[in-house]
């Protein structure tokens, strides 16, 4: 069968518009990878030109956000984790109506044009390499356990009435391993299936199966990366375009296809090899860079991190402040109910959270002494005031004595092993004579 990048071609009118619509449109999300990313990056200027660019970017997206959709003031641009926005949602406006008036534009000065075949070349390859290491970075930091961590004890602790429908999500994700890595796998596959010529429409079309997956999740869960999402889902989906006749006679017609001929980028074999061991060079680079950020992650974040010396839930039994026992009612405002230390979090910081009587839960930053039994608790966001303790164990079961907000403290406590949760201990059984579909109380 022919190559769809045949230079002989004539293209139709309606094939030579939606190209120019989606080059415009794809570019400008793209642009101006690769050439920001490690260790391209490092080329002396380079960092100041893209500066440059998204500055001046960012005027045009503001400017755009009051003119045409009457926003008022300035859009964040602050980092928050979110691709949804609002600043992103005009950007992704702004760049649909650059693209459709850069489309008719250039339809009525090109309007000659037989094709663009050597145009698409480029075009194409440089949309399957970015979707590749989109799926390299979603898929590595999966399988190698650095996000959807294991449900932390804040999150074990806490009803699903209180959890938003995200953080749903990732505690359903974080609570088994197994299907985290099965996801990495399939996003981590498509990418190298996206590398290889005879094996690029499948990695393309399974992109884009693994993304509408990614996609409808964010839309169920109010996950914000809806835009990203669907963005990399409709880029699986061009790539695989360019073989649809094949893909349509195959599934649609059910005939048998023959092979596709692609011809190379150039005439000339060693501009060819040139150009893959570049490709291939960033690519290992982006595939190294990642499995070594999902390794680092699962130490720092994931399952791998130490478990501190006070690490648990520990149910408080006996509250004595300032000489006095203080028996637990509910309605009572001061005494603990229970407190816990979780693994460490970013950059190793622990906490640990104190839950009152009435269920409200009150969370600090703390800090083991490495020589002594003495626990340091600080209020976040306070540089004032600190809390210490000095502590023992029973067995397993943990005492404290300090001075916490000007009461003297004397606690003794029952401990809970976090992992005889029956979300963490249920595992996996080939056998269940029962659906072991239930709610197992906290302590049996």
């Amino acid at each position: 069968m022919e190559s769809p990048i045949a230079l002989n071609e004539g293209w139709s009118p309606f094939r030579k518009v939606s190209f120019r619509f989606f080059l415009i449109f794809f570019m400008l999300f793209i642009f101006p990878y690769p050439l920001n990313q490690n260790p391209i990056a490092y080329i002396p200027g380079l960092n100041w030109v893209w500066g440059q660019y998204f500055q001046g970017m960012n005027w045009l997206v503001q400017n755009v956000g009051g003119a045409i959709f009457g926003i008022e003031g300035q859009m964040s641009t602050q980092p928050t984790g979110s691709g949804d926005t609002t600043y992103s949602w005009v950007m992704s406006g702004f760049y649909l109506i650059v693209a459709v008036g850069g489309a008719i534009i250039w339809s009525i000065l090109d309007r000659k044009r037989r094709s663009y075949s050597r145009l698409w070349k480029w075009f194409y390859m440089l949309m399957f390499y970015n979707l590749a290491y989109w799926m390299f970075v979603y898929g590595l930091i999966k399988v190698f356990g650095g996000q959807f961590s294991e449900p932390g004890i804040a999150r074990l602790l806490n009803t699903y009435g209180e959890s938003s429908p995200m953080r749903v999500m990732w505690t359903f994700m974080g609570s088994s391993e197994m299907y985290t890595h099965f996801s990495g796998w399939s996003e981590t596959i498509a990418g190298l299936l996206l590398l290889f010529r005879r094996t690029r429409t499948l990695g393309a079309l399974a992109a884009a199966g693994v993304m509408l997956n990614v996609f409808m999740m964010n839309m169920s869960y109010d996950v914000p990366v809806k835009l990203f999402s669907f963005r990399l889902m409709i880029a699986g989906l061009w790539i695989a375009a360019a073989d649809h006749k094949r893909l349509l006679a195959m599934f649609w017609w059910n005939r048998t296809v023959p092979a596709q001929l692609w011809k190379p980028m150039f005439n000339t074999p060693w501009k060819n090899y040139t150009l893959l061991g570049i490709m291939m060079l960033v690519m290992g680079w982006h595939i190294y860079f990642y499995a070594d950020y999902g390794i680092q992650n699962r130490r720092n974040f994931g399952p791998d991190r130490e478990r501190p010396e006070l690490y648990g839930i520990y149910d408080v039994d006996t509250f004595i402040l300032n000489g006095d026992t203080i028996p637990p009612l509910m309605t009572d405002t001061v005494r603990w109910k229970k407190t816990y230390m979780d693994l460490p979090g970013f950059n190793g910081r622990l906490s640990m959270g104190i839950v009152m009587m009435n269920d409200q839960v009150r969370s600090f930053s703390a800090e083991l002494d490495s020589i002594k039994p003495i626990l340091t608790l600080k209020p976040f966001g306070d540089t004032v005031n600190v809390y210490t303790f000095d502590y023992s164990f029973e067995g397993e079961n943990l005492s404290m004595n300090g001075i916490f907000e000007g009461d003297t403290l004397s606690i003794k406590t029952t401990y809970f092993n976090p992992d005889d949760f029956e979300l963490r201990s249920r595992g996996f059984h080939w056998v269940n004579e029962v659906p072991w579909n239930r709610r197992v109380p906290y302590r049996q």
